[in-house]
């Protein structure tokens, strides 16, 4: 057989090995259907998708110079889902309102009532009262001049159109302290004491001293009501009214927790809040000072589970340097509340909304955040925190807790921690 011939039957061959491994057109033409069955595209489930979103976050948070924490727990699951340095104790800011909140919620109830009441004490004769009429003071913080030209009313009304006494402030429901517990003297803050006006309160009248005169604003303003009324009265002072002085109640001015609450949270109102924690040592004792105030804040953190050494309590509004929380706990009393549909429901209606209304009104807009975060805020110098609840993209609540400390910039932690909130919410 010539060469030539021998190349022809090998190329033959070769040709029809070829064709035998090539798949027939019929089964080309099957070949994408049935490829796409046999593989399987795997879909990581949001729990994975978030857990690798927040480690990014936290890596970028251990690159950061100020310092970061945070707890994120799945409220639907009753699990935790993130957390980074939750166990370190930070400033907390205004998110101290939460703890506040709270406790308060769970130990008075949000009926509970604020009630700034008139005693006349003596007897009268031909329209004149000879005695003294007592304002008892409850560290109401919505009293207004339409509240004191009520008060003036409800005397003339009641047959009182010359008091031969005084017109007397009842302080004693708080001790003397006109700032709270480890606030700084330049800090834009209100002064404490159970009679304001407008959510202003009387001038200390010894700053150096921290005390105040409780017959400057408040009564010379309640005072020139009275006179408005055609009341004259002998004069303005102090002293302290006794259930046993057989006085007689003329009015009482009253507004529920529930009420203070809304303007504490939205707005961020120290003077609220400084109000709401006096309130729990007031049902203590009488002329409570910061520290009974404090002692029942611990009372609902051990009621609540946890332990009271994960916090230092200093005062009601995040104002004091001596507050100090973790995210760990701030997460867990959320949680706490979040069971407790008496505390959840007024808490959690009472917060700011990212991008719509109070603290979070310009924040977290465009987002996916926007609508889905119902959080307190808290900002002092160098201190940038964010505290509430967040109705992630799975359909769940979550609490949280972002807690930063040391920035130059509040806008660099609020944008660390508004990107938190979309990540969950996307």
């Amino acid at each position: 057989m010539t060469q030539h011939h021998t190349m022809k039957r090998h190329s033959i061959i070769l040709l029809a090995a070829l064709a035998w491994l090539m798949p027939h057109p019929h089964l080309m033409a099957q070949e994408p259907a049935d490829s796409a069955e046999m593989v399987e595209v795997y879909t990581p489930s949001w729990d994975e998708r978030m857990y690798n979103s927040l480690t990014l976050l936290a890596q970028e948070a251990d690159r950061n110079y100020y310092n970061t924490g945070m707890s994120i727990y799945d409220l639907t699951t009753d699990s935790l889902i993130f957390a980074y340095n939750q166990h370190k104790m930070m400033r907390p800011a205004s998110t101290q309102k939460v703890l506040t909140a709270i406790a308060a919620l769970d130990l008075l109830g949000a009926d509970h009532q604020y009630a700034t009441t008139l005693y006349a004490k003596g007897t009268v004769a031909d329209g004149q009262l000879t005695g003294d009429v007592y304002v008892v003071g409850d560290f109401d913080p919505m009293l207004t001049s339409q509240h004191l030209k009520q008060m003036a009313t409800q005397v003339k009304a009641s047959g009182i159109s010359r008091i031969n006494g005084r017109l007397l402030a009842d302080v004693s429901m708080k001790d003397t302290l006109c700032l709270g517990n480890g606030w700084c003297w330049d800090d834009d803050q209100p002064f404490l004491t159970p009679l304001s006006l407008s959510g202003k309160a009387y001038e200390c009248s010894n700053f150096k001293i921290n005390r105040y005169d409780p017959a400057t604003n408040f009564m010379t303003a309640l005072a020139a009501e009275f006179k408005a009324e055609g009341i004259s009265i002998g004069g303005i002072g102090t002293a302290t009214y006794r259930a046993d002085q057989n006085g007689t109640r003329v009015c009482t001015i009253t507004h529920t927790l529930r009420e203070i609450l809304t303007p504490m949270m939205k707005d961020s109102d120290n003077l609220m809040a400084e109000s709401m924690f006096f309130q729990l040592g007031a049902e203590k004792k009488r002329e409570a000072g910061w520290k009974d105030c404090a002692s029942q804040v611990e009372s609902v953190i051990t009621g609540a589970g946890m332990s009271a050494n994960w916090a230092i309590v200093a005062d009601g509004c995040g104002l004091s340097l001596y507050n100090y929380i973790t995210p760990g706990l701030q997460a867990a009393m959320l949680r706490y509340a979040y069971h407790n549909p008496s505390i959840f429901e007024p808490l959690y209606h009472s917060m700011p909304i990212a991008g719509v209304d109070g603290t979070l009104a310009n924040r977290m807009k465009n987002t996916p955040a926007q609508n889905n975060v119902h959080a307190k805020t808290g900002s002092v110098t160098g201190v940038s925190t964010l505290t509430g609840y967040l109705s992630a993209s799975n359909g769940h609540l979550i609490a949280f807790s972002i807690m930063c400390n040391g920035q130059k910039r509040a806008a660099e932690a609020r944008e660390f921690q508004d990107r938190i909130c979309a990540a969950m919410c996307e």
